[in-house]
């Protein structure tokens, strides 16, 4: 999760040595900063169930998957973000350890306050990697994914899956992920934790 800072202009060096000097993360697109917005328990137990899910899927593959603490950067701008999870497939972020660039797949679970930046200039800039196939968007209200896939004319197609005996498919990636795995484990009073449907 994500909110704009106050606007100010800076490369990426400035940015880099400027955000070495802070307590907390930042993100870094089109030359403004981003401050990471602290989550809730429901929030990180559906980041973890995700990556969770999508390891156990891609076991056996070259893909990795990773979560908030490492970093994505878009090289054509020096942008660079923390996404709740995402996966590589790609040799040369097997070969980096702090900073991956060719994501395959992107998941972002949406909170109130993050959620419109998360559909706007993030997911446009997330549009910029080349190698991305699939964009996700975790509703933290209910049982709800929104997928997007990139169609081979460049375009994107969206498809959703709703309720806890549902199962969204991943056409990029070859495999469906069940909701219930998605949305398992959380706190009583969640409002996620909606009855199958």
């Amino acid at each position: 999760m994500s909110l704009p800072a106050a606007k100010r202009a800076m490369n990426l060096d400035e940015f880099l040595a400027w955000e070495g000097q802070q307590p907390e993360r930042w993100e870094f697109v089109d030359g403004e900063a981003f401050a990471m917005a602290g989550g809730t328990d429901v929030h990180n137990t559906i980041c973890l169930n995700t990556a969770f899910a999508l390891r156990n899927a891609l076991a056996g593959t070259r893909c990795s998957v990773f979560m908030t603490d490492v970093r994505l950067r878009l090289a054509a701008d020096d942008s660079l973000f923390y996404p709740d999870v995402f996966v590589s497939c790609a040799d040369a972020d097997r070969a980096r350890r702090q900073v991956k660039e060719d994501p395959a797949l992107i998941a972002e679970v949406l909170s109130p306050s993050t959620e419109a930046y998360d559909r706007g200039r993030k997911f446009e800039a997330y549009r910029r990697f080349p190698g991305l196939r699939t964009v996700l968007f975790l509703s933290q209200d209910h049982a709800h994914v929104e997928c997007y896939t990139r169609r081979d004319d460049g375009g994107w197609l969206l498809s959703e899956a709703s309720g806890g005996r549902a199962a969204l498919n991943l056409p990029a990636l070859g495999f469906e992920l069940a909701l219930a795995e998605l949305y398992r484990d959380l706190p009583d009073d969640s409002a996620t934790t909606d009855t199958p449907s």
